[in-house]
């Protein structure tokens, strides 16, 4: 199993461990179960598990890790939050096939409520995960397999598990609510079952990572509303926001910021004037090995945001180029694609041509709307676009995609720029 390279510190199964404020927040998000048999698949250190039985009327508990330690660290936390119930452990591989029938043995019943905070792993896959994938209906509508992450598997196990009309609260990394590979699970999931919730979470909410991530509230039925709740918690501090989108509109993206700023079609968008945008066609190793300049995202501060800057004198051949190498030149817009602060990278080619890594884009625009387009882009409301629009775990990234659907909403800009082009 791999972890993703966004870690800073993980354990050797990639958990993160999840605080008290964001398992407080999942709990709340929970419908009101009397006496419920709870279950908590990768359980860990049970932050959620403790959550729950303190607010809840929770009878029955299982837990279930593979880690050794768990069942003596999650039988001292449930102590000390106060715990009366009945809490039976299992060291078990959550992902295991026979788990299920497993369960129901032990408890004698199904459990109607699960949470989970599965690892941000992507797992070496096995024959049995296509069976669990198979049983709860997302078998045929996954990215390529080798690439599937772990949180879609034990989202799928905990609706094996769960009785019917029960709900699950799980923890998902941005990918599997915002990127486009994982559309097609999206509208599965969303036609398939009742997506009560989706939160989006504050970066930094877990121990060891900055990683983007969302709760998703699921029962296990048929959908009961047109509509779905996208949430968004920006901080302990602040109050929780929350729209409705229709189901079709939600599959897309299930994410509060991306549809809280939805254009609407009166607007004029970035594709009704864009001659070409393409990406940049050297790598970071190419940048770094290559003898001639080749412009990087390093390359580009905050500070020269919305600014027009003549390339001349940088302008020198590159070694061992090919025809598709991408160069921009006198009146190109060159974007960040990659990077927490992408939405301040967005500077303009005054003069010159230069070549360019493969983090930013290369936007070219009908000449008349050159000036226009970059007060847009650097204006307060352009960069908070930006900033909703992009996805991704730990960097995140805008789609060519999302960049046309960029509203022109032709504003003057934050602040002087450079008149340079």
């Amino acid at each position: 199993m791999r972890t993703h390279a966004h870690a800073k510190t993980t354990d050797h199964l990639g958990r993160y461990y999840t605080g008290r404020v964001i398992s407080q927040l999942l709990v709340d998000s929970l419908p009101q179960h009397q006496r419920t048999p709870l279950l908590d698949l990768g359980a860990g250190e049970g932050s959620l598990s403790v959550a729950v039985s303190c607010k809840r009327d929770v009878l029955d508990l299982v837990t279930v890790d593979v880690d050794a330690r768990a069942a003596r660290v999650l039988k001292r936390e449930l102590n000390k939050g106060g715990f009366s119930g009945t809490h039976r452990h299992i060291r078990q591989d959550a992902l295991s096939v026979s788990l299920p029938t497993y369960i129901s043995e032990e408890l004698r019943v199904r459990p109607i409520l699960a949470v989970c905070n599965p690892p941000f792993l992507v797992p070496k896959w096995r024959k049995q995960y296509g069976e669990i994938a198979e049983d709860v209906g997302f078998s045929g509508c996954l990215p390529a397999i080798k690439n599937t992450d772990a949180a879609i598997l034990f989202l799928a196990q905990n609706l094996r598990v769960l009785e019917r009309e029960g709900t699950v609260g799980i923890i998902v990394p941005d990918s599997l609510v915002c990127a486009s590979k994982y559309l097609g699970f999206r509208r599965a999931l969303v036609e398939r079952y009742d997506v009560r919730q989706a939160i989006r979470l504050p970066r930094a909410s877990f121990v060891g990572t900055d990683a983007q991530a969302h709760i998703l509230v699921i029962a296990k039925r048929c959908p009961t509303s047109e509509e779905i709740v996208l949430s968004n918690f920006m901080s302990p501090h602040s109050e929780v926001q929350s729209i409705s989108v229709d189901r079709d509109r939600a599959a897309q993206r299930l994410d509060y910021l991306y549809h809280a700023s939805e254009i609407t079609p009166d607007k004029p968008t970035l594709a009704s004037v864009t001659i070409d945008l393409r990406r940049g066609s050297f790598n970071s190793a190419e940048v770094r090995t290559n003898p001639s300049f080749i412009l990087h995202t390093t390359n580009i501060s905050v500070d020269m945001r919305g600014n027009w800057y003549d390339f001349g004198k940088k302008s020198a051949p590159l070694l061992k180029t090919s025809p598709n190498s991408v160069f921009a030149e006198t009146g190109d817009i060159l974007i960040a694609r990659v990077g927490r602060n992408a939405a301040d990278k967005i500077i303009g080619i005054a003069g010159g041509s230069v070549a360019i890594s493969d983090c930013l884009y290369r936007l070219r625009v009908k000449p008349q709307y050159r000036v226009k387009v970059m007060q847009a882009l650097v204006s307060d409301s352009g960069r908070a676009w930006l900033q909703a629009h992009a996805h991704g775990v730990a960097a995140s990234q805008i789609s060519k995609v999302d960049l046309f659907r960029f509203p022109l909403v032709f504003c003057k800009p934050t602040r002087n720029r450079s008149s340079a082009y």
